[in-house]
């Protein structure tokens, strides 16, 4: 009777500790998973003007970037983000005026919040080792932002998250260009994060799956 009890004994602990170990395991592989969520955009409105007959938005009035991507689009899309940080950046871009019906267009080619970087700190992450970007490459009459797109933007062109074309940047690269009416802007961004039934850190699945829903966040501002 001794030895059955003692067997049963070693049993039941053997069964409490295999339990306490999945558990243990179950509540790490959680923590150190990332969600992904969905974009949840706003009837917010970009500000842009009607563009037509070539006409270009001089950079220096371009909209914010940090309103095309704002702080709460970013924790819709990536819920478990923490110490989030934005800052705005200028952006430098001449190129487009080759293509303006007037070439003597001679406006400002600069803009000081063209660009909007987020750094975050994922699950798994010790670090804000996650970063995010967005920004505007050009605002113009959208028969000329369509023909500036085709020449900068080389790539397989796709429709996609309510633009009306997008260019994944290279076969590995991890951020998207893409127009919509009169707006052309690149979203970009990578993390060394886990994300949710992957064993490790996936740049595809940012580019694949988190950076879409950036890209419907801007395009549901564009009107």
């Amino acid at each position: 009777m001794k030895n059955n009890r003692n067997a049963w004994l070693t049993l039941a602990a053997a069964l409490l500790i295999a339990t306490t170990v999945q558990a243990t395991l179950l509540i790490v592989d959680f923590i150190g998973e990332t969600s992904i969520g969905k974009a949840a955009p706003r009837n917010g409105d970009a500000g842009l003007p009607p563009l037509k007959d070539g006409k270009i938005l001089a950079a220096d009035k371009w909209p914010n970037a940090c309103m095309l991507v704002d702080e709460e689009d970013v924790k819709a899309i990536l819920p478990d983000a923490e110490d989030l940080r934005q800052e705005q950046n200028g952006v430098y871009v001449p190129s487009i005026k080759d293509f303006a019906a007037d070439s003597s267009w001679k406006e400002s080619n600069s803009s000081d919040s063209g660009q909007c970087d987020y750094e975050m700190r994922l699950p798994g992450e010790t670090y804000r080792a996650t970063r995010l970007w967005v920004r505007v490459d050009a605002v113009a009459d959208p028969k000329l932002i369509a023909a500036y797109d085709r020449e900068v933007a080389l790539g397989h062109s796709f429709k996609q998250s309510g633009a009306d074309a997008c260019v994944i940047n290279g076969l590995i690269d991890d951020s998207w260009t893409c127009r919509k009416g009169p707006l052309m802007f690149t979203v970009g961004g990578h993390t060394t994060a886990t994300f949710e039934g992957q064993y490790d850190a996936a740049p595809f699945i940012w580019r694949d799956k988190v950076t879409p829903e950036f890209v419907r966040t801007v395009t549901a501002k564009v009107r």
